[in-house]
């Protein structure tokens, strides 16, 4: 996790699940997991409500639908380290998002803030006392 974007670890364990559905299905699709490894790290990270599970497995299911559609959604890609156009899949997969000031200036991991600390402990709880994915 010390290379995703600082935003993704703070939507699955700070903010208000509601704030982040889009963005973390994008990462989570973009990136190829699985609907059902992403919506099981969701519920685990989270203790995620309903209607934010719905809403990624719908996104998840609009996107796979939309072989032809163009720019579906931005996500951070974690091979290339840049922010990517999510496409269909019948168009190009590599289309740069061209930002202001570089595409190179997004922070990962977790930091060394105090915030960052209790994000480390939240996740060690997790690691130890979740049930594992199968």
């Amino acid at each position: 996790m010390s290379l995703w974007p600082r935003v993704i670890l703070e939507f699955l364990f700070c903010f208000p699940p509601t704030t982040s559905t889009n963005s973390l299905a994008g990462f989570f699709y973009g990136n190829r997991l699985p609907c059902s490894m992403a919506l099981h790290l969701v519920s685990v990270c989270h203790c995620a409500p309903t209607e934010q599970m719905w809403r990624i497995r719908s996104l998840y299911v609009e996107w796979y639908g939309s072989p032809n559609d163009r720019h579906l959604s931005i996500y951070w890609d974690m091979r290339h380290q840049k922010f990517v156009w999510l496409s269909g899949s019948n168009l190009p997969q590599l289309e740069f998002l061209d930002t202001p000031g570089g595409n190179n200036d997004t922070i990962t991991g977790f930091g060394i803030k105090p915030k960052a600390w209790m994000l480390r402990r939240k996740l060690y709880r997790i690691r130890h006392y979740a049930h594992h994915y199968h």
